[in-house]
């Protein structure tokens, strides 16, 4: 199912959406589940993530994440980079499984 990108944007007069099965969409998706702590959406409460700015589990987090609620990827590996400027930068890799 496509799903809209935030902020909210116009392209030829519709709403810009992340198009279901792209590694934009499952890259949202994942980003989506970091910015969710467990037991925040009372439907689903297995879903997110503790905050991983400094935990070195991370991998295995989204790992879990993706595995339970993301099945169509593969989290191949995660790391936080603490940036000069104070923000911190999440790089993840993955891939699509081929089934």
């Amino acid at each position: 199912m496509d799903t809209f990108k935030f902020p909210m944007r116009f392209l030829n007069g519709q709403v810009e959406k992340f198009v279901d099965g792209t590694d934009d969409f499952y890259a949202h998706l994942l980003a989506m589940s970091m910015q969710v702590l467990p037991g925040e959406l009372p439907l689903n409460p297995d879903f997110g993530i503790e905050d991983p700015t400094f935990d070195d589990s991370l991998t295995r987090d989204l790992a879990f994440t993706a595995g339970a609620f993301i099945p169509e990827i593969i989290v191949d590996s995660a790391e936080v980079e603490l940036q000069e400027n104070g923000q911190v930068r999440v790089n993840i890799a993955f891939s699509q499984r081929n089934e």
